[in-house]
């Protein structure tokens, strides 16, 4: 059983603008940050600084490309990762962050991903020389081995939130390595090539590296310039072209599902020929081909990216379609990953062959509701849509692209994934469970029999029956949870509870309505639970 899938890009600029001279003898760390600029006059010039931009060459996974970076004083940044066949963008417009991703698609940054990006911000500011920019604060941790060198180590608190870990040469006083943390992932990066412009000392080479994923990133900046000229549209929002086709004057479609063994079967047609059956999955951060369906289409190979299950990380192959059709509904020109998905097929599924996931880049451009009892999906034109009366209305941030919502689990607060392909329910992280003495809290706590298995690998541990589950006006009692033990992946998670699976959603009808951020439950008649 597949419990979450989520494919994400990591978008990691960290140019940490940090060089100068040496330490003096008696430390002082207001004298090492300025000194680490380049000294009184690139503070100086730094405090009149209005806009900056960067640019260059990044290879992300192997993968060759371009970047740009635009920052203004104080409070906005906008960073584009453009690799040929695709492009990935995040921006800060002082109010709120979001990103647009390899299908063009556009959403809001909230959560970890929103702190990394002001992370970012902070640091390109300068706002650790000048704390009437950003609110955060710098502390010196003393000495400490890098790379088999002693180095003096600062922390950095953006925002007075994450820890960003710098260390600095003794002799030279260079950045030589920044550590930064996007969940429970450890990013380290090395700094060099180390140039002044303006008076001011920059690292124009960086190479980012992910503990237990795989994933890399290396950036070698070509152009940077203080006062550069911005537009500022740049930091706008963008509107989305439309890269679907809805059946002209219906407001809604139909698609009739097969929900079996846990999971929501949909028919769908990939470039015209292949028909398949693929797996709804809000837990799929994009759309994933099985990779034996496609494995003859000839489909364009455009990069690879990590994803993130709830044992692991796994890479997988980018490919981009010329079309996919559910229902009436034809997405056009597509990027999907692809991967070996053969564990998630079922033989005693009739029909046409297994075909992958539709994940985020099919849910977030129509309100979907989906009746378990009827086996159909209801599809809505975006442009005409108003949805159906009663239910309960729940909203939701988006992470790494998956809804996520606040529920409370026998009294505790916290947040929890709304993941369609989780064939379980609800499943708890061990983080939460451990913070809260979950076990003591649970009744019937007993190992599970057989190991969950997805993206990541497999999974053992617990299972107990909480006393009560709620979110929005929903409350239900006596729900057995699955509490597994490993820590890899998302069950490593420090910022997300758990996730909440079919086993606990088919007792609704639900509407996902990514637009307006918001999911809505609806009761089941009666006669057909």
């Amino acid at each position: 059983m597949m419990m979450i899938r989520k494919m994400y890009f990591a978008i990691i600029v960290v140019l940490l603008p940090l060089a100068g001279t040496s330490a003096q003898e008696t430390f002082n760390l207001d004298s090492l940050l300025a000194a680490s600029v380049g000294g009184p006059p690139a503070v100086a010039k730094l405090r009149d600084v209005t806009t900056m931009y960067a640019g260059g060459s990044v290879s992300l996974n192997g993968l060759p490309g371009r970047f740009e970076s635009y920052v203004v004083v104080p409070d906005r940044i906008y960073l584009k990762v453009d690799l040929g066949t695709f492009a990935v963008t995040q921006a800060f417009d002082g109010e709120a962050a979001w990103q647009q991703d390899q299908n063009g698609m556009v959403s809001e940054l909230s959560g970890f991903e929103k702190r990394s990006l002001l992370s970012q911000l902070y640091l390109q500011t300068y706002s650790f020389l000048f704390p009437d920019r950003l609110p955060g604060r710098a502390e010196y941790r003393g000495l400490a081995e890098r790379d088999g060198a002693l180095c003096h180590e600062v922390a950095f608190f953006p925002f007075q939130a994450d820890t960003i870990y710098a260390f600095f040469d003794q002799r030279t006083g260079y950045q030589t390595a920044a550590v930064i943390y996007l969940d429970n992932l450890e990013t380290v990066t090395t700094s060099g090539d180390y140039r002044v412009v303006d008076s001011v000392a920059v690292a124009f080479y960086s190479r980012s590296t992910t503990t237990g994923a795989p994933l890399f990133v290396e950036m070698q900046v070509d152009t940077l310039a203080f006062e550069a000229a911005v537009d500022p549209g740049v930091f706008r929002r963008p509107d989305m072209a439309a890269d679907y086709r809805f059946p002209t004057g219906r407001d809604s479609v139909i698609v009739p599902i097969s929900f079996t063994a846990g999971h929501i079967y949909v028919p769908a047609t990939i470039n015209g020929v292949r028909k398949v059956r693929m797996i709804l999955d809000s837990g799929a951060s994009t759309n994933l081909f099985d990779s034996h369906a496609v494995a003859d289409l000839g489909l364009e190979v455009v990069g690879d990216v990590i994803a993130k299950g709830l044992a692991g990380y796994d890479k997988v192959n980018l490919v981009r379609s010329d079309s996919l059709l559910v229902g009436d509904l034809v997405l056009l020109r597509q990027v999907a990953g692809t991967a070996d998905l053969s564990g998630l097929q079922r033989p005693d599924i009739e029909g046409e062959p297994f075909g992958g996931l539709l994940g985020y880049d099919f849910m977030s451009r129509f309100p979907v509701l989906i009746d378990y009892h009827a086996q159909q999906l209801t599809v809505y034109d975006p442009e005409r849509f108003t949805a159906p009366a009663g239910g309960s209305e729940v909203p939701f941030e988006l992470t790494m692209q998956v809804p996520t919502i606040e529920a409370e689990l026998v009294g505790i607060r916290g947040k929890f994934l709304l993941d369609l392909g989780n064939v379980f329910g609800l499943i708890i992280h061990p983080g939460f469970s451990e913070a809260h003495n979950l076990l003591q809290r649970l009744d019937d706590v007993a190992e599970i029999e057989t190991g969950l298995a997805g993206v990541g690998g497999g999974l053992s541990g617990r299972s107990g029956y909480a006393a009560s589950f709620a979110f929005g006006d929903v409350r239900i009692h006596s729900l057995r949870v699955l509490l597994p033990e490993s820590s890899a992946g998302l069950s490593g998670s420090r910022e997300l509870a758990g996730n909440i699976g079919n086993l606990v959603l088919q007792q609704f009808r639900i509407l996902f309505d990514y637009r307006r951020q918001r999911v809505i439950f609806y009761e089941t008649p009666a006669g057909a639970r």
